[in-house]
């Protein structure tokens, strides 16, 4: 990858000062289109009514950092997609899982609650746009196995290693939860980054935060992660990191 030609430090910042501002309030992410990011639409919404789009403020906030910095250390890569990264399921206003205003809770209990976790797309390469789809093959015998079964090829594997990278600067990361065939490549993206001084942080040390299973280990990430990465922070009101 090619160091940056831009300033990549002016993009919007990930930290939430909670004596000026409350970072655990749901708000819904707006504006959808943004620098980096396109929160589209998607398992019935509309643009008139995003209703599984609300999210904590600070959560908003780290994924409008991470996009647009990610726009800009990746400007000038040559391969795969600098089109905006397609977001997904939050929670609903009143942080309920998305769908239980129409009486189909759309996630396992427990999940995308309160506005701390969201489900986001892979960069791509070959594909149309950075929209929440597969990226690999998953289907076995005819039928879909809900997880990669072959090579994640229409995967950008440096820029969504970037993005999954600059998320572990907020100290209120939780997990990031990927493919299992995703995992492993990358991990040594983002260890290719750091050596390259490309990024830093808990991402180039021991506090990576990343989870998969490439054997169902019921831990919850076999499958429904091969069309998006979940991201989830830590619950309960805004603290400040120690």
């Amino acid at each position: 990858p090619e160091p940056p030609t831009e300033d990549c430090d002016a993009v919007p910042t990930y930290e939430c000062n909670p004596s000026v501002m409350d970072c655990a309030e749901l708000v819904p992410f707006q504006p959808p289109l943004g620098d980096g990011y396109w929160n589209y639409p998607l398992n019935g919404e509309t643009t008139h009514d995003q209703y599984r789009s609300f999210a904590r403020r600070d959560l908003v906030m780290l994924i409008k950092y991470a996009a647009a910095k990610t726009r800009c250390l990746a400007a000038d890569w040559p391969e795969g997609s600098a089109i905006e990264l397609g977001l997904g399921d939050m929670s609903e206003a009143d942080g309920s899982i998305p769908g239980t205003r129409d009486g189909s809770p759309g996630h396992p209990p427990g999940t995308h609650t309160n506005g701390t976790d969201m489900d986001i797309a892979y960069y791509q390469v070959g594909t149309a746009d950075n929209r929440l789809r597969p990226v690999c093959a998953h289907y076995l015998n005819r039928r879909d196995a809900y997880r990669c079964v072959g090579e994640p090829v229409y995967l950008d594997v440096e820029r969504t290693a970037l993005f999954l990278a600059l998320l572990h600067h907020s100290p209120r990361l939780r997990v990031i939860g990927v493919d299992g065939q995703v995992g492993s490549l990358v991990e040594e993206a983002m260890d290719t980054l750091c050596a390259q001084g490309t990024i830093d942080g808990p991402a180039c040390g021991s506090g990576r935060s990343l989870a998969w299973e490439e054997t169902d280990e019921g831990r919850g990430w076999y499958r429904f992660h091969h069309h998006h990465f979940h991201v989830s922070l830590m619950g309960g009101r805004y603290r400040r990191a120690s």
